[in-house]
C-alpha cells in the first residue's frame, strides 16, 4: 500500500484547460484560479500565459499564500503566441526563443518551478532530423537563459510530448525519440526534463506503462487525463482532455490505477524533482457545458479510487 497522499505527491490541475479565459478579461482568470486555490485537495496549479502584469502579480500573491506548487503550462501559451522552437525559418525560431524568454521571466515573477514546452508541428520525415536539431538548439538556449536568470531557485524546462500523426501532430512525438533528445540536452543542462501526459499516450499508440519506464530518468512531473479514439466523427475525438467516465474512452479507474502503480515502481515519488514533492496534474476540461465543479468532482472520485487501489 502506498503512503498517504500528502506525504507522497502534490495534486494539481491545469487551469486554462478547465477554465479557458481571454486575455481581455483577466479577472476571469483570477476568479477561476481562486476556485482551485480555495480547494485544499489541490496542492499544485498550472497557470499559463497572463499578458497583464497586474493580474500576474495578483495571481502570484494568491498562489503564494495558498502554499501551492506552481507550474507554467507552455502548451496553451505556445498556441496563443504561435511559438515554434523547431522551425527551420530562423526568423520564426528567433522570435519564438525571445517570446519563451519572456515566459521564463513570467515564471520567475510567479515563482513557477517548471515551465513545460512543446515542439512545433511534425513536417514529414525528410525534415524531421533538422527540425529536431533546431528544437534542441532552441531549448538549450532556454535552459541557459533560465540558469542565467535564476536567483533563489533554477527554473526547469520540461518537454511535453504528444502525438505526431493524429491530432496535435507534434514533432515530438514518440517517447523513445523524446528520451534521446532529453539525454542530449541533459548532457549540457541539468535543468531539463520530460512531461508525460497519460491521455496522450493512447493517441500516440504507446503502452503508457512502457512509456513511463522509458522516460523514468527524465520525468519532471506527470499529467493525468483521458482521451477518446473510438469514433473519429465524435466532437471529442483525439486530444480533447475529456472528463473520466465517458463511454468507450481510453482512461478510467483501472488505467489510472496501473499508471500510479507504475509511477511507484519507477520511483517517481522518491526521486528528486524541481518541486517540493512530485506533482501529478489533472489536465481535464469540460465535455459539453457542464459546470467546472462537476468536472472537479469527477476528477477527485476517479483519483481517490485509483490511488486507493494502486
Amino acid at each position: 500500500m502506498m503512503d498517504q497522499l500528502e506525504k507522497t505527491a502534490s495534486i494539481g490541475i491545469v487551469l486554462p484547460k478547465l477554465f479557458p479565459f481571454s486575455q481581455s478579461q483577466p479577472e476571469q482568470m483570477i476568479s477561476s484560479l481562486l476556485t482551485i486555490l480555495e480547494d485544499p485537495f489541490f496542492t499544485a496549479v498550472e497557470v499559463s500565459y497572463i499578458a497583464d502584469k497586474e493580474t500576474r502579480e495578483l495571481a502570484r500573491k494568491y498562489m503564494q499564500y495558498s502554499c501551492v506548487e506552481i507550474i507554467f503550462n507552455g502548451g496553451d501559451a505556445f498556441r496563443e503566441l504561435q511559438i515554434d522552437l523547431s522551425s527551420l525559418d530562423p526568423v520564426v525560431r528567433n522570435k519564438s526563443i525571445i517570446q519563451c524568454q519572456m515566459l521564463i521571466d513570467h515564471c520567475y515573477e510567479m515563482n513557477a518551478k517548471i515551465m513545460h514546452i512543446v515542439t512545433g508541428k511534425f513536417e514529414g520525415e525528410e525534415n524531421k532530423q533538422q527540425n529536431i536539431n533546431a528544437f534542441i538548439a532552441s531549448t538549450m538556449e532556454l535552459c541557459k537563459y533560465a540558469k542565467d536568470k535564476a536567483d533563489t531557485y533554477e527554473l526547469c524546462i520540461s518537454l511535453e510530448i504528444g502525438d505526431r500523426h493524429v491530432d496535435r501532430k507534434y514533432l515530438l512525438g514518440p517517447t523513445h525519440e523524446a528520451v534521446h533528445v532529453a539525454r542530449m540536452i541533459r548532457s549540457e543542462y541539468n535543468n531539463f526534463g520530460l512531461l508525460l501526459d497519460q491521455s496522450h499516450l493512447p493517441i500516440m499508440g504507446e503502452n503508457p506503462l512502457k512509456s513511463l519506464w522509458l522516460a523514468k530518468d527524465y520525468l519532471t512531473h506527470i499529467h493525468i487525463g483521458n482521451s477518446y479514439l473510438k469514433d473519429r466523427q465524435a466532437s471529442y475525438f483525439g486530444d480533447k482532455h475529456i472528463p473520466f467516465g465517458v463511454k468507450d474512452s481510453e482512461v478510467g479507474v483501472d488505467e489510472l490505477t496501473a499508471f500510479i502503480t507504475t509511477l511507484n515502481d519507477i520511483d517517481f515519488f522518491k526521486s528528486p524533482k524541481p518541486t517540493r514533492k512530485p506533482v501529478m496534474t489533472f489536465e481535464v476540461g469540460r465535455l459539453e457545458n457542464e459546470s467546472p465543479k462537476l468536472v472537479i468532482a469527477n476528477v477527485k472520485r476517479t483519483f481517490f479510487e485509483a490511488w486507493a487501489n494502486a
